[in-house]
């Protein structure tokens, strides 16, 4: 009998560990294929006819991506709130997830000649569709675990930080190559050319493993999908309530008996709905609590409005202009530099993201925090600023210490925003719910799109400059 009852016990365990496993495959399918496209950038730039404006670019085309997420938005609306688009939706995803890479790894080198330039239209298009449908996971992925118990939403996150450090720790594997070289030109011995050496595996493998990762998130998906619980029947009230059903196998009736409190008239009225009698089937009983939320919304205090635009404010800058700089920032201290740095900035969320959950005493808001750690992070973006608007004469760059200065600005400006963008996230959850998130999301993506067009159009006007690894400059 012992036996039996410890041969459940670890089929049990068992099972638990296999739903962990199979949750955190699922977030990591969130953001892996773009987070890869970036950290793949210190190889792409010195390879395409864009060079160093790749960056603005490719940033731009992650933004315009946001469209996804109206499409599914339109979706909803046109199904009456139905959740019948999220699996169909969710399969798309992953068959352009899957599907993109790989197709990526035979043209990412190819160039078109448009608008009187040659330009690599393969992979900007095929990097927007990569963006897309990211951008639309967001929407999609978070429907689908509602499906589960709120205990697994967790497990979700932990998997979507690992989206961003799993492309990290490949590019770590990859590597940059041994450092470039200038060499006499074969037409020219008095013209030096750059010579830059392969990576530990190619751009082509890198793209391969982006596309069996994604394979595995897909399988982990069919696995959730298949094994869901059922989805209890939902009872919409936009009148008070006055009758439940209850039971899906009977369908019994319950009585309910609403008692109305009325408090001060210049606060808004609640209704608590309290259930006296119900009849259920003998062999099953069930306890039963329905809530009715008030529909009138509080508006928002003037702190909420305070940390609102603090959102949108950390958005541009690290959302949609560091992206976007990248190049013009780190690129003139070397390419080791540009690619340890951006690998080490996709690990900071993750990071973040992992502190907050063992001391989330660290991360309860207080207004002068914020904006002290706000000011702290802008002063840190200025300078990186500075080091992108200076290039090729970009601070300390004929200085050792000048790539450790700026990996560190790199580094703070990732670290503070994201503590705050955790903290604020978890304050407005706390206090304005939903109404509190859905400003959230929609001021993040606001400031991004804002902050990769400033870019975008300051590099068609030229304002960023490129320094060439054998060109000469007097920097002092």
């Amino acid at each position: 009998m012992q036996e039996h009852k410890k041969s459940k016990e670890n089929l049990t365990q068992s099972r638990k560990i296999l739903r962990y496993a199979l949750f955190l495959l699922f977030g990591i399918g969130t953001w892996l294929n773009l987070n890869g496209i970036w950290i793949q950038l210190p190889l792409l730039i010195p390879r395409l006819s864009e060079g160093w404006g790749l960056s603005p670019q490719l940033g731009m085309a992650s933004n315009v991506a946001n469209i996804g997420p109206l499409i599914i938005v339109l979706i909803r609306y046109l199904t009456k709130q139905s959740s019948v688009y999220e699996v169909p939706s969710i399969c798309v995803i992953y068959l352009v997830g899957i599907t993109v890479p790989i197709v990526l790894s035979f043209t990412w080198f190819n160039q078109v000649y448009f608008l009187g330039t040659t330009r690599s239209l393969y992979l900007l298009v095929l990097s927007f569709f990569l963006a897309l449908v990211n951008c639309t996971s967001s929407v999609t992925y978070l429907p689908f675990v509602n499906r589960f118990d709120s205990k697994w939403l967790n497990i979700y996150f932990a998997g979507e930080s690992l989206s961003s450090l799993i492309p990290a720790l490949l590019g770590l594997a990859q590597g940059v190559g041994k450092k470039a070289e200038c060499i006499q030109s074969t037409d020219n011995p008095l013209i030096l050319t750059e010579r830059h050496y392969p990576p530990r595996f190619s751009i082509e493998i890198y793209m391969y493993c982006l596309s069996i990762i994604m394979l595995l998130s897909f399988v982990a998906f069919l696995f959730l999908w298949r094994t869901q619980p059922k989805q209890k029947k939902t009872v919409k009230r936009d009148e008070p309530v006055q009758e439940v059903l209850l039971n899906e196998k009977e369908q019994e009736q319950v009585q309910v008996q609403l008692q109305e409190i009325f408090l001060n008239e210049k606060e808004q009225e609640q209704v608590q709905v309290q259930l006296q009698e119900i009849f259920l089937n003998e062999k099953e009983q069930e306890q039963v609590q329905v809530e009715v939320v008030n529909t009138q919304e509080k508006k928002f205090t003037k702190q909420t409005i305070i940390y609102l635009f603090i959102i949108l404010w950390t958005s541009i800058l690290l959302i949609g202009c560091i992206p976007s700089i990248n190049s013009y920032s780190l690129n003139p201290y070397g390419a080791a530099t540009f690619h340890y740095v951006i690998i080490l900035c996709q690990c900071c969320y993750p990071f973040v993201s992992l502190i907050s959950t063992l001391f989330p005493k660290l991360f309860q808001v207080s207004t002068i925090g914020i904006i002290v750690s706000t000011l702290s992070g802008t002063l840190a973006f200025i300078y990186i600023c500075f080091t992108a608007f200076l290039s090729p004469c970009s601070p300390f760059v004929e200085e050792t210490y000048g790539k450790y200065i700026v990996a560190v600005m790199w580094l703070l400006v990732y670290l503070i925003f994201y503590y705050e963008r955790i903290a604020l996230g978890n304050y407005l959850n706390k206090t304005s719910g939903h109404r509190g998130l859905f400003w959230y999301g929609f001021l993040t993506q606001a400031g991004a799109f804002t902050g990769a067009l400033t870019v975008f159009t300051l590099n068609a006007f030229e304002v960023f400059k490129e320094r060439s690894l054998c060109g000469e400059y007097v920097c002092h």
